[in-house]
């Protein structure tokens, strides 16, 4: 295609459209952005569903017929974390304020910017009257920053029929993400029997207990297996309270565990270990322990050596891009869907992964123009 074809104006335009809806999850009010989404394609005759999740919420499915029923999906989340701290911001997190080429504001990166590249080229199609030669699904889905309802959503309402590759437009800094850590989040209960701290043998010191029996969960998913995208996995306790009064032997404590996990990790193994260690435990000190998940996406990744990749590579080259591929420390969609579709995919959007979550975050109008090039470039070939 003419890379001069796409307006930065019209880009820029969107982009902050965007931005300035807010949806901050919690509570997420994805609806909005829905509503705003369809404006741009009310002229044109397509299949578009809208999938209601209550409490001004919903995630939305475009589908373009192509020649083949075959699809490729493009799969972009109009939710953001929300901002905390907006007095430190140096511009209104929901002004999209423009400075230079840079678009600040909540959202711009992580992931707006994707967001708007998949509209983009969505829009170039129909306006140019194209056929692709492959259906297109555009995919805009709630509460990925959370629980995943929108991405939930479309397995549940079967709406992934015949994709055989799915494009994930988080921020990735112009390079192709093919693998993404697991995330399993488990929140850790341990229940002993108060006594004087000055006769702690007539207790059972739930908080000594919860942290020995972590560390030994620790030991059982850390190791020295390394993936050669993503490192190795992690866990971290990030939360943590026990105890009433320093002379009392606390009868409970509860602590949260993070864990990411890389591609050969089995979160069930990881769950049957811990049941093992909740055993071990209860036997050597009559401690109780009970594991509640608060999240559990699996790690995904994709062979370098796929047909999409190695195109994609080809275009990235035609671009002058970096071709070196990355993995992704956080997970996306694709944790929710590969495992069900079973087919492959690729991360890869506008803006720097680094500005996800951030104070001041933005991204660049170019870095979307480009980003939607590409689809299209990909789309085409």
């Amino acid at each position: 295609m003419n890379k001069n074809e796409l307006s930065l104006e019209k880009i820029e335009e969107i982009l902050q459209e965007l931005i300035r809806t807010n949806t901050e999850n919690p509570p997420g009010n994805e609806k909005d952005a829905v509503n705003l989404i369809l404006s741009y394609f009310d002229k044109y005759d397509i299949e578009k569903k809208v999938i209601d999740h209550g409490s001004n919420r919903a995630s939305l499915c475009l589908k373009i017929n192509g020649k083949s029923r075959n699809a490729t999906a493009f799969v972009g989340h109009i939710d953001t974390v929300p901002v905390e701290n907006r007095e430190s911001w140096d511009k209104d997190p929901f002004s999209a304020e423009m400075d230079d080429d840079y678009i600040y504001g909540r959202g711009s990166a992580d992931m707006k910017g994707g967001v708007t590249a998949m509209i983009t080229a969505a829009v170039h199609i129909l306006e140019n009257n194209i056929t692709p030669g492959k259906s297109l699904y555009f995919f805009f889905t709630a509460d990925e920053e959370s629980g995943g309802l929108g991405a939930k959503s479309l397995i549940e309402e079967n709406m992934l029929e015949n994709v055989e590759f799915v494009f994930i437009p988080e921020p990735t800094d112009r390079r192709l993400g093919l693998a993404e850590k697991g995330a399993l989040w488990l929140n850790i209960k341990a229940y002993g029997k108060p006594a004087h701290a000055s006769m702690p043998d007539e207790g059972i010191n739930a908080v000594e207990e919860l942290f020995a029996f972590i560390s030994s969960l620790k030991n059982e998913i850390e190791s020295d297996k390394e993936h050669y995208l993503l490192g190795k996995s992690s866990a971290a306790v990030t939360t943590i309270t026990g105890g009433v009064k320093t002379n009392v032997i606390p009868e409970k404590a509860v602590a949260s565990v993070d864990i990411r996990t890389v591609p050969g990790d089995e979160h069930d193994i990881i769950l049957k270990k811990a049941d093992e260690l909740i055993d071990k435990f209860k036997k050597k000190s009559g401690v109780k322990i009970e594991i509640k998940i608060e999240n559990n996406r699996p790690p995904v990744e994709v062979n370098e050596d796929n047909d999409n990749i190695v195109q994609l590579k080809e275009i990235f080259a035609e671009f002058s891009f970096n071709t070196d591929v990355k993995g992704l420390n956080f997970y996306t969609d694709a944790s929710q869907l590969i495992p069900v579709l079973n087919c492959p995919f690729v991360i890869f959007g506008p803006g720097e992964d680094r500005m996800a979550h951030q104070t001041n975050e933005k991204t660049t109008v170019k870095s979307v123009k480009e980003t939607a090039e590409v689809f299209l470039e990909y789309i085409l070939g």
